[in-house]
């Protein structure tokens, strides 16, 4: 008897681990399997549009807001190397100081990319550098204004959720203003001031506003001591805002900043086709009607200037010319060659 209660007891106490391995083998296939087959679908889907040309990819969803700022930098094509990577150097060190998340958006030409990155990762900054074919035949501000566009398409192509400014690499920042930029939930306008060495003048544009509600536009001259009010339906009737060249005040696009949801969002881009100008957009809706419209500082003060420009002149070194010709050795030959 004991010997058939003793082979019953191990029959049971197999019976218990063989169903113990098996339901820990279920469960772990279950759960290895399951996230593929629930993913399957967006897996290859993603794969595919991967293949598809530029035009056919899908937009990405949109990221959650998590107060991200997205600062844009256009280089300028008339800089020298040396300017251009003493500029960028300069105002990565400002972007450094400013508590993330922060992404730096940098465009540049084709020709000066690995230079450009190589400035940009000594920086510390978390960037992306987009590059375009450098053969526009345009103005300065009409290429400025395509780069932007590059910048602005970027956005909108991979939903990067935060808010937008453009910040050019000459611009001289009171790091309060990007704590006031990160609370921009629709359009925001501030002050900007230029200061030219070289006409010896100051000049601000900014908007005017009743309590932080943007109501028009003014812009002031140290020359001529001179100030010029325009209300914003005003501006929408003398279309003042098309470019720097047309009727003052022009509202600079440095002076803006707004939520990049508006771009996949907004009425004003989603009623408009692909091929539409984005910074020309971002011009109308900032004079346009609506409460999400609001000045920086939070009491729109006009004596409080939180962004400069510095124009100064371009330093072109003097090249002196030799009065005889003579002979160089093979050696300064190619020195010269290689400098050129």
């Amino acid at each position: 008897m004991d010997s058939v209660e003793r082979s019953r007891r191990r029959a049971q106490r197999w019976s218990k681990r063989k169903a113990a391995v098996v339901h820990l083998a279920v469960c772990f296939v279950v759960g290895a399997f399951a996230p593929l087959v629930a993913t399957r679908g967006p897996l290859i889907d993603g794969i595919r549009a991967s293949f598809l040309p530029f035009g056919g990819v899908q937009r990405a969803p949109a990221a959650p807001d998590i107060g991200l700022l997205l600062i844009v930098t256009v280089t300028r094509p008339d800089d020298d190397v040396v300017s251009q990577e003493a500029s960028l150097t300069r105002l990565g060190h400002t972007l450094r100081l400013v508590p993330p998340p922060l992404l730096w958006i940098v465009v540049g030409a084709e020709n000066r990319s690995a230079s450009t990155v190589q400035v940009l990762r000594g920086t510390g900054v978390m960037f992306r550098h987009l590059t375009y074919a450098n053969n526009t035949t345009g103005n300065v501000n009409d290429e400025a204004d395509l780069k932007k566009n590059v910048a602005l398409s970027h956005i909108e192509r991979h939903r990067l959720a935060g808010v937008v400014h453009f910040a050019a690499a000459s611009a001289i920042y009171d790091l309060e203003f990007f704590e006031e930029l990160r609370q921009t939930r629709g359009v925001a306008a501030w002050p900007t001031a230029t200061v030219s060495s070289a006409e010896q003048r100051v000049t601000v544009q900014g908007p005017t506003c009743n309590s932080s509600q943007i109501t028009g536009w003014y812009s002031k001259d140290s020359g001529t001591n001179e100030t010029h009010r325009e209300s914003v339906a005003a501006a929408q009737d003398t279309g003042a805002i098309h470019n720097i060249s047309s009727s003052p005040p022009a509202i600079e696009t440095s002076g803006l900043g707004f939520r990049s949801s508006i771009l996949w969002e907004s009425e004003w881009f989603v009623n408009s086709n692909s091929s539409q100008d984005f910074i020309q957009l971002v011009r109308e809706m900032a004079v346009g009607d609506g409460d999400e419209r609001k000045g920086i500082p939070s009491n729109c003060s006009e004596s409080r200037i939180m962004l400069w420009h510095l124009d100064m002149p371009k330093h072109t070194p003097e090249v002196e010319e030799q009065e005889t010709p003579q002979e160089q050795s093979p050696l300064e030959e190619d020195e010269e060659d290689y400098m050129t």
